[in-house]
Parts: C-alpha cells; sequence; structure tokens
C-alpha cells in the first residue's frame, strides 16, 4: 500500500514541472498573438502613447482602412484562391505518386525517392532565376505560372512524405483488398486514403502554410497590383507605413487567422486519423 501511495507522489511531483513548463510554452507563444490582436484594435496615437498597456479606446479603423483603401479583402481572396488550388493538386499528385513508390512494383522506386529528397536539398533562392526565365520563355504568368511554381516546388517533398506514410500501411491489407476484387484506384480510395488520413492531412496543412506565407514568387510573377496576394499586399502596407503599427498588425493577424483555424481545425482529424490507423 505504501509504495502504491509513494508511486502516485512521485508521478504528481513529475507531472508539476512538464505542466509549468508547457504552461510557460503555452504563454510565449499565446502572447505575441494577444499583443497582435490588442494592437490592431487601437489607433495609432494610442499605440505610441503606450505600446504595452491596454487600449485606451477601441476601433476597427485600422480594418477598415486595410479594406476599403488598400485591398486587403480581394487581396485574401486571390491568396486563398491560389492556395486552395495549388495544394489540392499537390495532394492529389503525391498521393497517387506516393502510393505506387510504396506500395506498387515501380521500376527504380528507390532511386526517384533518393531524387525527390537530392531536389529537396536545392535552396529555393537559387531557382527564382531559372524558374522565372522558364515561365517568361513559355508565355505562363499570373496565377498559372504562379500556382506551377507552387506545384512543382511542393511535389518532391510531398511525394517522399507521402510514401514515407504510406510505406507503414501493412501489405497484408493491400492483398486482402486485391483478393476481394478491388482495383487500384478502388484499393486507392477504401484502403490507402483512410489509413493514410493522418499524413495526408499533416501534409495539407504543411503545404498550405508554406503557400500561403510565400512571398518572393508571389511578388515576381505578378505584376498586377489588383491580382496581387495577401502576402505582397502586407509588405506594401509594411514600406509605406512603418510608424502606424496598428494598421500593421492588423494586417497580420488577418494573414495568420487563416493558418490559426485551419490548424484548430485540422488537428482533430489528424488524431482521428491516427486512430483509424491504430485500429486497423
Amino acid at each position: 500500500m505504501t509504495d502504491v501511495v509513494s508511486s502516485r507522489l512521485s508521478s504528481r511531483r513529475t507531472r508539476w514541472p512538464i505542466f509549468i513548463a508547457l504552461c510557460l510554452v503555452a504563454v510565449s507563444i499565446l502572447y505575441p498573438l494577444w499583443f497582435v490582436v490588442i494592437t490592431s484594435l487601437r489607433p495609432n496615437a494610442d499605440y505610441l502613447r503606450d505600446p504595452f498597456g491596454l487600449p485606451g479606446e477601441w476601433t476597427l479603423s485600422n480594418y477598415l482602412t486595410l479594406a476599403n483603401s488598400y485591398g486587403l479583402g480581394q487581396a485574401f481572396l486571390n491568396s486563398m484562391f491560389v492556395t486552395t488550388v495549388s495544394v489540392v493538386i499537390v495532394l492529389i499528385l503525391a498521393t497517387i505518386a506516393g502510393h505506387a513508390l510504396a506500395k506498387l512494383p515501380v521500376p527504380g522506386a528507390k532511386y526517384i525517392t533518393a531524387t525527390f529528397v537530392s531536389v529537396m536539398l536545392i535552396p529555393g533562392p537559387v531557382l527564382i532565376i531559372p524558374i522565372y526565365l522558364l515561365l517568361a520563355r513559355l508565355g505562363l504568368g499570373g496565377y498559372a505560372g504562379l500556382i506551377l511554381v507552387y506545384v512543382a516546388t511542393g511535389l518532391p517533398f510531398a511525394t517522399f512524405f507521402l510514401t514515407l506514410t504510406f510505406r507503414g500501411i501493412p501489405d497484408e491489407v493491400m492483398e486482402a483488398a486485391r483478393i476481394d476484387g478491388a482495383g487500384l484506384f478502388r484499393t486507392l480510395w477504401s484502403i490507402v486514403l483512410p489509413m493514410g488520413s493522418s499524413g495526408i492531412a499533416t501534409l495539407a496543412v504543411l503545404q498550405f502554410l508554406g503557400v500561403w506565407n510565400e512571398l518572393i514568387f508571389a511578388i515576381i510573377l505578378i505584376r498586377d497590383q489588383s491580382m496581387w496576394l495577401l502576402t505582397p499586399t502586407l509588405a506594401t502596407i509594411g514600406e509605406r507605413f512603418v510608424t502606424d503599427q496598428p494598421l500593421v498588425s492588423a494586417g497580420l493577424f488577418v494573414t495568420a487567422s487563416v493558418p490559426l483555424l485551419l490548424l484548430a481545425f485540422a488537428s482533430r482529424y489528424i488524431m482521428q486519423g491516427l486512430q483509424v490507423g491504430v485500429s486497423r
């Protein structure tokens, strides 16, 4: 009895430092977001009087200024369109390629996977000029060229990631599906996608964050200001209003709101995908 009581006390003592450490990590993450939100809801004069204090006046004028004067609403829709199309194309192609490399007798599958890894080691800035010249020769500009760049740069990592994910699916399950008469696409839809849903959801979040926050190609390939994405628009606001921190904070919060909502929404499905994979 005493051993049981002592073990419980020791477990409680070890939990408290972990709990305190997690609370400190949570505060370090939540405080910058709280500061951005509070700053975006105050006038610039009020912010300059006490930058780190509570607002003396609450206002939504910064968001109205961004929407009416700088087209942030249209830029938001442009970013949503480009990001969604790019991520969907990457997920479809990477799912098919990852399944083939992981479960089908593809000649040279190991070398193809190694090629994807080697491509990921190439620094992104090195590709800026070659990609720009290639798209100029092909006559691809605007959203079509930008989506093509996002798909091409995101596909190697996505394929490599899903290849490793699908390798964890038991071969016995695949064989049972084939014995039951399931074809290639039926197996992919009914077996591979449900059991690999955690990896696919994680990859979707990573790809979305990467495309949503990308800046260099969005500036270089989109010259028409009415077609600008959210990040170039926000960068321009920061250059023109360096001292207006509340206005910049409003733009930052608009930019960060979608990734935050995506992470909060997708975390549940990632856990469900993990439970499905374990139960099967």
